[in-house]
């Protein structure tokens, strides 16, 4: 009897517990409600970014800090939007602050000082990105974005054979073929070197790059090497192989052929005892030896050519670049480039040649516009008034290539696109009033914007910029004042 009564009590007592709890006990939401609010804020942020309202995105954004300061998402979020917006001194201080607070967080530390390096990239100061970056580098190896924002800064600084180590490591992680841009980037590096007239250095990573591949690049850095040895022989040929590598460049390999073929002009035969690089790329050079003796190998090789030819070259300078141009155009087949080179070349007085030359470019390249005006100054310097007729009609008959001048084309003036028929709205840019009549004459350049000119605004209060109403969200540990630099 006494122990069910001390149970009834003990129910009793619980059943009136439970009421009193479920009516009076109000439970702490707030961090729930909190979170809820973040997540809208986020959202609208989201949904105003996508429109382009960046100013509204910025709003929400500091709401979400305003409320939670240890939070670091809405943070690196307003940095990036900054960024985006070319506002880079207050993406430098939030992400700087960022760095200062997450100290003692590794991952978090990385993450704003990348941020940062990029800040710095946009902002135009690739000296402190470099750091930043090879900052991250240094405590991440294997941190990708980091890796592809140093090498580019790298290649932007001119270090190009430290990119390609960049790139290298690059592709061994990701497990990409980077041999091609690694092959550029190290002919590059020898070309610099070729400037600072270190040539053993530009030799040997010339070497480097061609165990990766060839390329017109490379064969060119190659002539250039060559030049600098007064290897004028070497050059030549190596000229040659970025000719047929990629006949396109014929009118900037042209100076330097034409350069080899009056060195090898003006050289003679060294006497006995006298040192021959016998290739720039090959180990050391040979003595000469007797010129009677059989087979010299300091004037032979399998891969290249000696210094000099065992005999004095024949014929004039142009007479050997348009050979060497006949020669190559004979491997790679007919290009408009070598064609144009070979008449500007051809003497005046040769009528056989020109017409040669006209009767080809008619005939191979008849619709591009630079063999019919090279035809047309054949035309003129035979002095043939046919010649002179079928030329200007080829240019500005009815059907000719510049007909157009005359009937008129609509141009947009804003994106360039020209529409078959007038319209008072582009067609490609969607823009109104904008098609103008097409003359010829090309757009002024826009000239290129001196920083120093522009006065540098007062710098901000606030962690994010001018426009803070508190500063109540500031990270701790970081002074609202403190500078961007």
């Amino acid at each position: 009897m006494g122990a069910a009564l001390v149970l009834l009590l003990v129910g009793l007592g619980a059943m009136a517990a439970g009421v009193l709890i479920g009516r009076y006990y109000i439970p702490d939401d707030r961090q729930l409600r909190r979170t809820a609010r973040h997540s809208r804020a986020y959202m609208r942020a989201v949904s105003h970014l996508i429109a382009r309202d960046h100013e509204t995105v910025v709003t929400e954004l500091r709401t979400v800090v305003e409320e939670n300061v240890e939070d670091v998402e809405p943070y690196f979020a307003l940095g990036a939007l900054f960024r985006s917006r070319g506002e880079h001194e207050r993406a430098i201080r939030v992400h700087q602050a960022l760095a200062l607070r997450e100290r003692d967080r590794r991952k978090l530390r990385h993450r704003a000082m990348y941020e940062l390096g990029l800040d710095f990239r946009a902002a135009g100061m690739p000296r402190r990105a470099t750091r930043a970056m090879e900052e991250v580098l240094l405590e991440e190896p294997g941190h990708e974005g980091a890796l592809r924002a140093l090498a580019s800064l790298y290649e932007e600084q001119a270090r190009f054979n430290e990119a390609a180590g960049l790139w290298q490591r690059l592709g061994r992680r990701r497990n990409e073929d980077t041999s091609n841009r690694e092959h550029h980037l190290l002919v590059a590096a020898a070309q610099a070197a070729l400037g600072r007239d270190d040539l053993e250095s530009a030799k040997q990573l010339l070497k480097a790059a061609q165990k990766l591949r060839d390329s017109a690049h490379f064969f060119a850095a190659a002539a250039e090497l060559a030049a600098a040895r007064r290897n004028h022989r070497g050059a030549k040929e190596r000229l040659r192989q970025a000719l047929v590598a990629d006949p396109a460049l014929a009118p900037h390999l042209l100076p330097g052929l034409i350069a080899a073929e009056q060195g090898l002009a003006a050289s003679t035969t060294p006497p006995m005892g006298v040192p021959i690089v016998k290739d720039d790329l090959d180990e050391p050079a040979e003595t000469a030896a007797d010129p009677a003796a059989p087979s010299s190998t300091a004037l032979t090789r399998s891969e290249g050519v000696s210094l000099v030819p065992a005999q004095r070259p024949t014929g004039t300078v142009t007479e050997r670049v348009l050979a060497l141009l006949g020669d190559v155009e004979r491997e790679t087949g007919p290009r408009l480039e070598l064609a144009l080179i070979r008449a500007q070349l051809t003497a005046a007085d040769d009528p056989k040649a020109q017409a040669t030359l006209t009767t080809e470019l008619a005939e191979r390249f008849p619709d591009a516009l630079a063999a019919r005006v090279a035809t047309a100054r054949l035309a003129l310097a035979g002095g043939d008034a046919d010649a002179i007729k079928h030329a200007l009609d080829m240019l500005v008959a009815e059907t000719g290539v510049l007909a157009w001048a005359l009937k008129g084309r609509w141009q947009c003036a804003n994106c360039g696109h020209r529409p078959a028929s007038f319209s008072w709205r582009c067609g490609q840019c969607r823009r109104w009033g904008t098609l103008r009549m097409e003359t010829g004459i090309e757009p002024p350049p826009v000239q290129p914007r001196d920083r120093r000119e522009i006065m540098r605004a007062a710098r901000p209060e606030g962690l994010l910029g001018a426009g803070c109403p508190t500063t109540s969200w500031l990270p701790p540990g970081r002074d609202a004042r403190s500078s961007a630099e």
